[in-house]
């Protein structure tokens, strides 16, 4: 196929780390060695700048910030004078609110097809679960009217990826279709065992037999932190053990996670950490990783976390319980309460029990994740699209399905771009 231009947008990345910003700079290392793709990411900014990366572009689009390391691209003007300097083949969107009916300006007189990836199951985090609190029935109501604006914008692009099976059903169950399986992956080189650091783990006071849990992601009520801070309490308060708990993360929970820090010497806050080279040293020296968030589209910590060796605590639901149900690295709680994840946190005390599941999940995510994998599968979904448009409007459309193979997983090694973006 002729070497081909592509936009990728997306309001959901966050200055302070998050599965979403690890995708986009994965992303942009790769298509920066791809000689047949002219790569252009977009990202809201503070600032209108451009970076350049081998083959891959990174515009800085003036966004308003609205907090917590976010910010919004609301001037669709703006955009459009971007998308016509770049003159993109095909559009990626990956963010939901806004972004869909933006692009779809800025494309305006432009037969330019849309793809979009499924980076957060929004319906039921960001809106039903706080129209919940106005009632079981609010919640439901705006539950049903965030799948209607799922339908209208992501429904209606050319196809929509998405990272594990439940939530491809939950999609399709809700009207979304043409969606493609699209598993994230993990650079096994960087995450790996071998990084383990002595030091650092006496640094936090945990001897070499000790077993240290670990939270890494945001803080915020959706991950279900509160759940690891109230288990902390409990073990505290009614057993003989003093466990060593190592939180890095940012958000709205920062305040509470510094507390506990202050109230337990066991417990080391260490807010955001930038750099993915450390957050790698951190979970190859961790025995346990914390993912109790019941809403994740994939649970890209969770599987750094098994490829570094680590076991996991995780939700039974929705992927991070799809995660545990395939790699058998971990537990899997069907309601992550305090109560509940404080009595799996004493099971995983147990000598060798985290070591055990820790070494089964990165024999795991070796054979079953990786980048490469990832980027190829989403390369040959441009491709098919872009095929489909081209016949149509040569000879009208023909939808045909989007790929049955499975690419092989690989190593990656190469250099990452978040040591050179000036974010």
């Amino acid at each position: 196929m002729p070497k081909f231009r592509t936009a990728d947008i997306n309001d959901f990345f966050n200055l302070t780390g998050g599965g979403v910003r690890r995708y986009h700079l994965e992303k942009l290392r790769y298509m920066a060695k791809r000689d047949d793709i002219e790569y252009h990411l977009l990202l809201p900014s503070d600032r209108a700048a451009i970076e350049v990366f081998g083959n891959a572009r990174v515009h800085h689009v003036p966004a308003l910030h609205v907090g917590a390391g976010y910010r919004l691209m609301l001037n669709p003007l703006r955009l459009r004078a971007v998308l016509q300097t770049i003159q993109p083949d095909l559009v990626e969107v990956g963010s939901p609110y806004n972004t869909p009916d933006m692009v779809r300006f800025a494309l305006w007189g432009r037969d330019v097809p849309i793809v979009g990836f499924w980076h957060a199951n929004y319906p039921v985090t960001d809106i039903g679960r706080v129209f919940a609190r106005q009632g079981e029935r609010a919640g439901k109501l705006g539950e049903r009217l965030a799948w209607w604006w799922a339908r209208r914008t992501y429904g209606q692009f050319a196809a929509t990826m998405a990272a594990t099976d439940c939530m491809i059903e939950q999609l399709q169950g809700n009207g979304v279709g043409r969606v493609v399986h699209t598993p994230l992956g993990v650079d096994t080189q960087m995450f790996h065992p071998k990084h383990r650091d002595h030091a650092l783990r006496q640094s936090w006071g945990a001897g070499p037999e000790q077993v240290v849990m670990a939270w890494a992601g945001r803080l915020s009520e959706e991950k279900n932190y509160h759940a690891l801070l109230g288990a902390y309490e409990i073990l505290r308060s009614t057993t003989d053990h003093k466990p060593v708990l190592v939180i890095a993360g940012h958000g709205p929970g920062l305040p509470e996670a510094q507390a506990l820090a202050a109230r337990y010497p066991e417990v080391r806050c260490l807010g955001f950490v930038e750099q993915s080279r450390q957050m790698a040293k951190i979970l190859a020296s961790v025995d346990v990783l914390a993912a109790l968030c019941p809403y994740e589209t994939f649970g890209l910590a969770a599987v750094e976390a098994m490829a570094s060796g680590a076991a996991v605590l995780g939700a039974a639901q929705m992927s991070i319980g799809e995660l545990l149900s395939v790699c058998r690295s971990g537990i899997a709680l069907e309601h992550a309460t305090p109560e509940s994840v404080a009595e799996a946190w004493l099971e995983l005390l147990r000598p060798g029990r985290a070591a055990l599941l820790g070494a089964r999940g990165r024999v795991e995510v070796e054979q079953r994740y990786s980048w490469r994998a990832t980027f190829s599968r989403i390369v040959q979904v441009y491709q098919q699209v872009l095929a489909e448009a081209n016949h149509a409007r040569l000879l009208g459309p023909a939808i045909t399905p989007l790929l049955t193979d499975d690419t092989a997983p690989s190593s990656d090694d190469h250099e990452l771009p978040e040591e050179r973006l000036h974010l």
